[in-house]
């Protein structure tokens, strides 16, 4: 079944949390640049809970540019599925902001971050697109992130103003192991779910485990959504029903 309208939003720039011990020494550019990328290979799409693929596998690849000031420049792309972004099967991400230390051991992101679905059909006409606003601040193995839209959420009509606010935890174990977990919630305007019930909000959830075996990090983790049936798959499943996402991750 074709999703429409509130039964359609979204996708992120990262369905994976990284282990600790995953860091790839970036490419010197000179004048204070350096370039790093990444690839993943996972059984399921998840981004804020609910699946971008139907629960079938992705293939991701992303491109980071940074500055030594702090600013950055990147993109990510992964396959999603037509059922959920109509006529697409491709998402782009463009990032772009500020990251460093402002004093104390406490770190600092800002920046936007544009969603693009070539080829889509939107319920607003042309294709899908979003643009978060956000803001992040961490310390030590733990962080919390804003993230505002200020236009329609992923071009469904009047979801103008929602939010998200995501908080994130990841522990080196030691001898490649990590552990990762993370919790969000998701505010929602005049949405509702396949029951038809007004959904102003949810919680997704995730907790896993990584192993960095030699620069490759493989990935187990369960993920979900307190209220999962947004929207469904194309086979008529909850789209945010508990799963377990596996993954293979490579930085260079």
């Amino acid at each position: 079944m074709k999703k429409t309208l509130l039964a359609v939003p979204f996708a992120l720039a990262s369905c994976l949390a990284v282990a600790p011990a995953l860091a790839a020494e970036p490419t010197d550019l000179g004048a204070g640049l350096s370039l790093s990328g990444n690839a993943t290979v996972t059984n399921d799409y998840r981004f804020r809970g609910y699946s971008q693929t139907d629960f079938r596998p992705a293939a991701q690849l992303g491109f980071d540019l940074t500055h030594t000031s702090g600013f950055y420049l990147g993109n990510w792309n992964s396959n999603v599925s037509s059922a959920v972004y109509t006529d697409g099967n491709l998402e782009m991400d463009f990032y772009g902001g500020w990251k460093g230390d402002i004093g104390h051991g406490f770190g600092l992101d800002v920046g936007v971050l544009h969603y693009y679905y070539p080829g889509s059909s939107s319920p607003k006409g042309g294709n899908y697109n979003n643009t978060d606003l956000y803001i992040g601040g961490s310390y030590a193995n733990y962080s919390l992130k804003y993230s505002y839209t200020p236009g329609d959420f992923f071009s469904t009509p009047n979801s103008k103003g929602t939010w998200y606010l995501d908080a994130s935890a990841n522990f080196d174990l030691g001898d490649g192991w990590g552990l990762l977990g993370h919790v969000g919630y998701q505010k929602l305007k005049n949405a509702t779910d396949t029951d038809g019930d007004d959904l102003g909000h949810y919680v997704d959830y995730k907790l896993g485990v990584t192993k960095d075996i030699k620069g490759w990090v493989f990935g187990l983790a369960a993920v979900g959504a307190s209220k999962d049936n947004w929207y469904n798959t194309k086979y008529g499943h909850p789209a945010g029903r508990l799963g377990i996402l596996a993954s293979i991750q490579r930085t260079f």
